[in-house]
């Protein structure tokens, strides 16, 4: 084998820590032919980077591992990140780079284990039906999001908190499988996965559900800050409310510094929400959500139009209400938008709002316009009810015969 450079040996130390979680010195030293001093250097230099942790004669990966750190599309990142890139290169240059620094999205949010049961119809205080049907699977607002740009064709970090429990493994494995780009996955010491118990009506074609945040709520700002790189390195940075307040403020205010535009998804809401209405630069509440943060009750489009131009007036640029099956309302430099309901046989409603919100930012970030993306995100949202579970985001080449079919030009 050729004598590796520096760099090339911290890319392939990083591509094997992503097959294999714990790696020795000598093992490294034998594959890469260097001296165990040399690996040593090396393994010191990645720490320093926050990429791994040495270990007593080895190295495992840390929260903050990214495999591609030293790849070119990283380098070129670090080397733009503060200058034009037309004064780094030279333009002929741009067209084949750019579309390598586009579409990335930093979404910091939930990952929950949804517990589902699917009843006729919801019970009554005091009243136990037999379930038609149950299922655990994945969830957390976060992680479908998450999961709905990355399948709409974003470049997505997804930044979370879970627990060192029985749902540790099965929260990495889903993660590992969903085709987002990075995840960041900070485990608990103290606090368990969170979990959500959810009940879904046949009937209505609704669902109730009960959270339970666990470690989702403990995420520090130390962590955040740690994460700082791939927040500054994203176009939009995206976040809920089943995190802890604190680190969304510190993870929104680390994007506003750097020009990042911040979505926050008010969901489930908080009077909190409201301490952070000014790093946010785009708000996409749902009905029950517009009428608690404005203070003014929507009950049909005129009273949605009265709460966006309220919680405009908060500060927030542009306001995105969703409507359900009614579809949805935007209001932005004192004009409004609507979007059209969709015809779609409704199977599972949990997680309809992650999908409209994951494919809302995925459109934004790959250069739509707002309207045309709340749209797809409209069409988008309707195939994933027609699916089972809040994680079984639609592909993204069933969107364009959707549309086709709801917006005839």
């Amino acid at each position: 084998m050729n004598k590796l450079s520096r760099n090339e040996r911290l890319t392939v130390i990083l591509k094997l820590l992503s097959g294999h979680k714990v790696l020795s010195n000598a093992q490294l030293a034998k594959l890469l032919q260097v001296t165990p001093k040399t690996i040593r250097c090396d393994l010191v230099h990645l720490e320093k980077e926050k990429q791994v942790i040495r270990t007593h004669g080895g190295v495992k990966r840390s929260v903050f591992f990214d495999a591609d750190k030293y790849g070119l599309d990283s380098l070129l990142s670090e080397l733009t990140a503060n200058r034009p890139i037309k004064d780094v290169i030279e333009q002929s240059l741009i067209d084949d780079g750019v579309n390598q620094m586009k579409n990335k999205i930093f979404i910091l949010g939930s990952f929950n284990v949804d517990i589902v049961a699917k009843l006729e119809r919801f019970p009554v205080p005091g009243e136990t039906l037999h379930s038609q049907g149950n299922n655990i699977g994945a969830g957390g607002k976060g992680a479908n999001q998450a999961y709905a740009a990355a399948k709409t064709g974003a470049n997505v970090t997804f930044m979370t908190k879970i627990g060192k429990d029985q749902f540790s493994h099965f929260a990495k494995e889903h993660l590992a499988s969903t085709g987002i780009d990075k995840t960041i996955i900070i485990e608990s010491d103290t606090s368990p996965t969170g979990n959500a118990l959810i009940f879904v009506s046949e009937q209505a074609g609704e669902n109730m559900i009960a959270v339970q945040s666990g470690a989702n709520t403990t995420i520090t700002n130390d962590e955040i800050n740690q994460a700082e790189q791939h927040i500054i390195g994203s176009q939009y940075f995206m976040t809920q409310l089943e995190t802890n307040i604190e680190a969304i403020k510190q993870g929104m205010m680390i994007a506003k510094q750097h020009g990042v535009k911040v979505v926050l998804n008010p969901a489930p809401y908080k009077e909190q929400a409201l301490e952070l209405i000014e790093y946010v630069d785009m708000v996409t509440p749902n009905e029950t959500e517009a009428s608690l943060m404005s203070g003014i009750k929507v009950t049909d489009l005129e009273s949605a139009k009265e709460a966006a131009i309220k919680i405009n007036q908060m500060g927030v640029k542009t306001v995105v209400i969703t409507r359900g099956s009614k579809g949805a309302l935007i209001y932005e430099d004192e004009r409004f938008m609507t979007v059209g309901s969709i015809k779609c046989a409704v199977t599972d409603t949990t997680g309809a709002g992650d999908s409209f919100n994951g494919s809302l930012v995925a459109q934004l970030v790959k250069g739509a316009n707002l309207y045309d993306a709340a749209r797809y995100a409209n069409a988008y949202a309707s195939l994933a009810v027609e699916r089972e579970g809040a994680a079984n985001m639609p592909d993204a080449n069933l969107v364009g015969p959707r549309m086709a079919l709801a917006y005839p030009s």
